[in-house]
């Protein structure tokens, strides 16, 4: 007499308890070939990621070249005039230079590498600067946004409201905005 065993996930419904080990469930042969082709998806993807980065990091090590030079020829210009600062902008052009360079010489894997690294070590420093990060990007991103959105809503503009209203009736009202202080009969108010 052949034993008939309930099937579950975990085991196949098999005719003798013998055939267990050579059946296979189709659920688990599914879900191997699910993990598989993600575990593929998730390589190539990666794969993408790094190329992308890699072609970002040659467009900032050449941006900051012109960067450099630019720092540079400001720097020899103001030489005569104010040589403290004609040197701080020659160091900094340097610092520049050194960043191009590692940008042009580190692929982003060892990047990546360095980063985790760094973090491993000196784990204040690095979340004190990804916090720094954090907040540069933030107002960037709020200065970017500020900047397409000027013009709508707000009437004041940078000098806020004027504090005038259509109730005030006679006299004359000039544009705030345009000539930077407000009129009203005739007395101006600053």
């Amino acid at each position: 007499m052949t034993e008939h065993t309930t099937s579950t996930l975990d085991q196949p419904t098999t005719g003798s308890s013998n055939d267990q080990s050579e059946a296979q469930h189709p659920l688990v042969d599914a879900g191997m070939q699910a993990t598989e082709s993600a575990g593929h998806l998730a390589e190539r993807a990666a794969d993408i990621g790094l190329q992308q980065a890699d072609r970002g990091r040659k467009q900032a090590a050449s941006g900051i070249d012109k960067v450099a030079q630019t720092i540079r020829r400001v720097s020899t210009e103001m030489e005569t005039e104010q040589p403290g600062i004609a040197n701080a902008a020659q160091t900094a052009a340097d610092q520049a230079d050194r960043v191009a360079q590692y940008l042009r010489e580190t692929d982003a894997r060892q990047m990546i590498s360095n980063v985790e690294e760094m973090a491993r070590r000196q784990p204040l420093i690095f979340l004190g600067g990804a916090f720094l990060l954090g907040v540069a990007a933030s107002r960037f991103i709020k200065a970017a946004g500020g900047a397409s959105g000027q013009g709508q809503g707000d009437q004041g503009g940078q000098y806020g409201r004027s504090g005038y209203s259509t109730s005030y009736g006679a006299g004359s009202m000039s544009d705030y905005e345009n000539t930077g202080s407000r009129v009203r009969n005739g007395n101006e108010d600053f």
